[in-house]
């Protein structure tokens, strides 16, 4: 049972890691104060030597909201207002306007569920009441913490 979860943290570890190879997982593995020492069973390798060779995803099924769908000969300034008064109502929330022939549309927010979507839709709703959800391909970088940008909280010291 051991085995078969180290193979499966061993493949996941694997695939997760961006640019790197079996060896490179083994080697990282092997280093510091408390090394792992790897030892491949069966065809592992080259089960995780294929997975590697899968072309990597850039996009994910997602949802975002859509706040303003318009194909009238104000659709650009209407969209322009609606961006604005969505940036001034949700300044936490990422807001874009887009042209798709024929139509100018504004959508806000990137989510991976439909519920998490319908959570913010109905806060949304409190300006924006025809605001609707829309299933959309998102750019997986959209959801990527970056460790750079994350606030660290500064530690309190204790009074004696």
């Amino acid at each position: 049972m051991k085995k078969l979860i180290f193979t499966l943290l061993l493949i996941a570890g694997a695939v997760g890691a961006s640019a790197q190879n079996l060896s490179s997982v083994k080697n990282r593995l092997a280093a510091g104060s408390n090394p792992v020492t790897v030892v491949e069973k069966g065809d592992v390798a080259q089960t995780v030597q294929s997975v590697e060779a899968r072309p990597k995803r850039t996009k994910v099924n997602g949802y975002t909201i859509l706040i303003l769908s318009d194909n009238s000969q104000t659709a650009r300034e209407n969209a322009n207002k609606a961006k604005q008064t969505f940036e001034e109502s949700f300044p936490d929330i990422k807001v874009e306007m887009y042209y798709e022939s024929p139509s100018f549309y504004v959508a806000a927010g990137r989510y991976l569920t439909k519920e998490e979507a319908i959570i913010e839709l109905w806060r949304f709703r409190t300006v924006f009441p025809k605001a609707i959800t829309q299933s959309r391909e998102i750019d997986i970088a959209e959801f990527v913490i970056r460790p750079e940008l994350e606030v660290v909280e500064p530690e309190l010291e204790e009074e004696e």
